[in-house]
């Protein structure tokens, strides 16, 4: 039944009120991926076809070639594996310790079940407008754990001075308006509301240095340091566009503008490795624990090029298959490190005190590419659609700076799915699966170091009093060789009226 103008625009409404009281579910760390069961299924190259909801992400222009009022709720369930072997090492290598040869770890939590997009999209009866209000969480792993590893069992846990366990809720509101000119051009932006209910990052400390060579397998005096913090509120926008010179021929851009980081206040507290004693943190002799975990998002850059071909059916010109090659520029390189803010903590030990200070997690990420080829067949018009699509990109860090927080090597993807029509409904599902190629560092190159707050080493790290491992702050602990993929399925369930 073809509604009037009127009751769309309440329907969008209603939809756009429950959206507003959504609730935070389930949501991602850095990302992985892509979003929606159609999008996945090509690959994620939709950056000219972009004709579902997802568009509000990879380009908001094609919002003006849903064609009517479209329902959409999307969840992916995904495996996220990663694994980790240290290099074997020495437990104070110049004081005759003992060499500790590392087992294999693993996530202890790879099984993610929700991983949501909800939202409505319409042209409210006007053929060149269109707008549409979301809310999803951006594609990834949300949450990481490895085992701690106690005095022991000294081979468990060759992760611990890296990473114990994560984990991040990010939920994005997005707003999107588009316009285009007839068949031959659109263009679209959205504005996005990041909230970030939940950032947890936990890792095992060692509060002063002591060996000659440094302990980087285990010290008595280790501590675990934990961090939970949120952000209510960041912004950020998307603007794209495309152009369609021919009708078999279309082009796509899109981008994310705003430069932002996340800026999640919350607490810390911090606790012994061996049996769990918590300490108390004090500033300036008072009670506190606040601290702020800053991590900065990329920006993003995106060219797309489709071939098409069409077919009448029913008197409707109808897409019979389409080719699609997307290249996509990240600015990850604006991702120096993770930093800890503690305002001069002090964590208070049983022999004494020490300043928690603030914390860089060393990164350095770089920019990378991303290219992607994807496509659709209708093998029956208006009722089954096949897609298929594939995807490489380049390594977001250099080895030498490789941890087990996110795996950040080159991945290849290969994904398929397919679309079933009936009334006004379509059920879409995919399966992609992502891997990332082994990577691999060694004591000697790696530049993740043992975090050690109560160390009085300071660059150049040539005073050998103070600095037991020479020209570096303190023990390199990311040796080692990194695996990983991931198994996603994709489920999305639109209604279009």
């Amino acid at each position: 039944m073809n509604r009037p103008p009127f009751l769309k625009f309440l329907a969008f409404l209603s939809l756009a009120s429950s959206l507003t009281y959504a609730p935070v579910v389930s949501a991602q760390g850095l990302f992985a991926g892509s979003k929606g069961a159609r999008t996945a299924g090509r690959g994620g190259a939709v950056g000219a076809k972009a004709d579902d909801l997802t568009a509000v992400e990879y380009n908001p222009a094609g919002l003006t070639q849903l064609g009517t009022t479209t329902i959409q709720v999307s969840n992916r369930f995904s495996y996220n594996m990663e694994t980790f072997t240290r290099q074997p090492s020495f437990e104070d290598a110049g004081g005759g310790g003992q060499y500790v040869v590392f087992d294999k770890v693993k996530n202890q939590e790879p099984l993610q079940a929700l991983d949501p997009l909800i939202g409505v999209g319409s042209n409210f009866g006007l053929k060149d407008f269109a707008a549409a209000l979301t809310a999803y969480s951006p594609p990834g792993a949300a949450r990481m754990s490895f085992p701690q590893g106690q005095q022991s069992t000294l081979s468990d846990g060759g992760q611990r001075y890296m990473m114990v366990a994560r984990e991040a809720e990010m939920l994005i509101y997005a707003l999107s308006l588009a316009y285009k000119y007839k068949d031959l051009f659109g263009v679209g932006g959205t504005a996005q509301w990041i909230h970030v209910p939940r950032l947890n990052y936990s890792v095992v400390v060692a509060p002063i240095l002591f060996g000659m060579g440094g302990n980087s397998v285990r010290t008595d005096l280790d501590m675990v340091s934990s961090v939970e913090a949120s952000d209510p509120f960041t912004f950020n926008a998307i603007i794209g566009g495309w152009l369609r010179p021919m009708p078999s021929l279309q082009f796509g851009f899109s981008a994310q503008i705003v430069p932002s980081e996340i800026k999640a206040k919350g607490t810390i507290k911090v606790e012994t490795a061996d049996v769990g004693t918590p300490l108390e943190t004090t500033r300036n002799g008072e009670p506190a624990d606040d601290v702020q975990l800053s991590i900065p998002l990329p920006n993003w850059l995106r060219f797309a090029a489709r071939y098409l071909k069409e077919h009448e059916v029913d008197g409707k010109k109808e897409l019979k298959y389409d080719i699609e090659f997307d290249l996509v520029f990240h600015t990850w390189s604006r991702v120096k490190s993770f930093e800890l803010a503690s305002d001069n903590l002090v964590a208070r030990l049983p022999a004494g005190s020490l300043a928690v200070g603030d914390v860089d997690v060393a990164k350095a990420w770089r920019d990378t590419l991303t290219l992607q080829l994807g496509g659709d067949y209708a093998v029956l018009p208006k009722r089954l659609t096949l897609r298929a699509g594939a995807s490489y990109e380049t390594a977001v860090s250099y080895s030498e700076y490789s941890n087990v927080d996110f795996p950040t090597g080159q991945h290849l993807s290969g994904a398929v799915g397919a679309s079933v029509f009936f009334g006004g409904f379509e059920l879409a599902l995919a399966y992609a699966y992502r891997h990332q190629l082994p990577v691999k560092t060694t004591i000697d190159d790696g530049r993740v170091y043992q975090i050690t707050p109560g160390s009085r080493c300071e660059p150049p790290y040539s005073d050998s009093t103070l600095c037991p491992v020479p020209g570096q702050p303190a023990p390199t602990v990311n040796g080692g060789t990194y695996t990983a993929y991931n198994h996603f399925l994709n489920l999305d369930v639109m209604y279009r009226f």
